[in-house]
């Protein structure tokens, strides 16, 4: 069956908010995984994705000015991206933080709230996408450390010094069984190494394959994964989109 043709990003939406915000989880808390992000961000996290900014997206998401009451749980996960770091350099944490994910509810359909703190630590609604892809992915690392490959669409868990596979994207990317960190390094080294910021990739402006807060275009498969593309700046992303359908040719299936 074929899918559909709209391509979109399932979380570009968080360069609308905190572009150019290091945030304190790139550190290191062992020799593979960054350092967890702290229960009072993950408060504040949540309280964004209960606020008046977010419903406010989520009755967009509902399509119609009579949409029906959201419901926002209270437990929000923390979702991490690739290091690109970490491809260049095999002691730099495997994964940095991308942004929260906060499932909720609406008119019979399940979302997911994603929120990023801002330049100034003030977390902020970004965007609803259709699913709840992230609570099942940490669901199904059964406390690990959940981050994505977003190039590629795979989810991992990080557990100590392996990587185990999550999803089917994993599976084909590395195998079904876990894998060693440094195994993984290997893997991403040669597969995004000569597409890093100062190679001739980069340079003819084709880099894309790396880069977790510039993911690759993402073909939209046919359930639970179609992105509801609403956000609280719409203008700076949509100038964002726009770059980077030109820039990247890459898509990624989230097979999931």
């Amino acid at each position: 069956m074929r899918r559909p043709k709209n391509v979109l990003l399932r979380c570009a939406a968080v360069l609308a908010a905190g572009l150019g915000f290091t945030f304190a989880a790139a550190g290191l808390a062992g020799a593979a995984g960054p350092q967890p992000v702290a229960p009072t961000e993950l408060s504040k996290a949540t309280n964004a994705a209960r606020s008046s900014e977010a419903l406010s997206l989520l009755d967009k998401a509902g399509g119609t000015a009579k949409a029906a009451a959201a419901s926002v749980a209270r437990d929000t996960q923390p979702i991490y991206a690739l290091n690109p770091g970490f491809v260049r350099d095999a002691s730099a944490p495997v994964a940095t933080f991308w942004y929260a994910a906060t499932t909720a509810a609406q008119g019979g359909r399940t979302l997911t709230v994603f929120t990023t703190p801002d330049a100034k630590g003030a977390w902020h609604a970004v965007n609803v996408a259709s699913g709840n892809t992230e609570a099942r992915m940490v669901s199904a690392a059964a406390g690990s450390l959940v981050f994505t490959e977003p190039q590629v669409g795979a989810w991992y868990a990080l557990s100590g010094t392996q990587v185990r596979p999550l999803n089917q994207s994993a599976i084909k990317s590395i195998g079904a069984r876990p894998i060693t960190v440094t195994a993984y390094q290997e893997l991403v080294s040669d597969r995004y190494s000569d597409k890093l910021p100062g190679t001739h990739y980069n340079d003819v402006g084709m880099a894309g394959g790396y880069d977790p807060t510039a993911t690759a275009v993402a073909e939209v498969a046919p359930a639970n994964t179609h992105i509801l593309l609403i956000t609280a700046s719409g203008g700076v992303l949509v100038l964002a989109l726009l770059v980077l359908a030109r820039r990247y040719s890459l898509k990624a299936r989230y097979n999931d």
